[in-house]
């Protein structure tokens, strides 16, 4: 129990990636603050952190909103007093920009893609993370002690031809990663990301299936790998250790 006593929120936290972080911080120990949109996915996901014997609280927010991520942020302190850790799961592809009626198709080059698609995916990934450090960073540096991790992607790590908006937000999150470690390290405050490659998660397994019907699904790493990656990060390393990706992916 290397996180007792500690106070966690975990965005995107209703499914996927965001559920096995808050299944992981709930075993080592600590409280978790669930946000994401859908009200009855983190509900469950809170009642199975109570299960795991430690207190859960299920706050329903648009991440990519500053006022509902303020909210959080002051409900999540109101509840708790304080934040010891902050992991930013929120992002994807949102169902909606593919999971709908015609013909799909996965844009192929940067000219292809949507203005509107552009920004939902910009803020789906990238806004969030910046809105919910802006919001918890100066209760951490006041308390001179914190911890967050961003979740980024193998996409960027390496360059991709496949679609702009995903792997342009996810090399900038490792740069915001990067840039505010270095702001943050005199106060007490490491931020570091995980950046997985291709996790079988409900909304993966729906975005491949929608564009590629009918095909075998290629492999997958789980969703417990990448929340054992942030427990590494939190528990295992040095605190000196604050501005890293670990890379969840092979070479090759």
């Amino acid at each position: 129990m290397r996180l007792e006593g500690k106070v966690a929120i975990v965005t995107g936290g209703g499914r996927g990636i965001g559920r096995a972080i808050a299944q992981a911080l709930a075993r080592e120990g600590a409280d978790v603050v669930i946000a994401a949109r859908t009200r009855s996915e983190i509900e469950a996901v809170a009642d199975e952190v109570w299960g795991l014997g430690r207190k859960a609280l299920a706050i329903p927010a648009d991440v990519t909103v500053a006022q509902e991520v303020e909210q959080l942020v002051e409900q999540t302190l109101d509840e708790f007093g304080h934040i010891d850790i902050l992991v930013n799961s929120a992002g994807g592809i949102p169902y909606e920009l593919y999971d709908r009626p015609g013909p799909l198709r996965m844009p192929k080059g940067i000219w292809e893609i949507e203005e509107a698609t552009w920004d939902r995916i910009i803020a789906s990934n990238l806004k969030s993370v910046f809105l919910c450090m802006k919001a918890v960073l100066p209760h951490m540096i006041e308390r001179r002690q914190g911890d967050i991790v961003n979740i980024a992607s193998r996409l960027g790590r390496e360059p991709t031809a496949v679609e702009g908006s995903y792997p342009a937000a996810k090399h900038a999150v490792i740069s915001l990663t990067q840039t505010t470690a270095l702001q943050t390290k005199a106060y007490g405050v490491r931020v570091n990301a995980v950046s997985p490659g291709m996790v079988d998660t409900p909304g993966q397994r729906r975005f491949l299936t929608t564009f590629f019907p009918g095909q075998e699904l290629p492999p997958m790493m789980s969703a417990e790998s990448v929340a054992a990656a942030v427990i590494y990060l939190l528990c295992d390393t040095p605190r000196e250790m604050t501005g890293q990706s670990i890379d969840l992916f092979g070479i090759g």
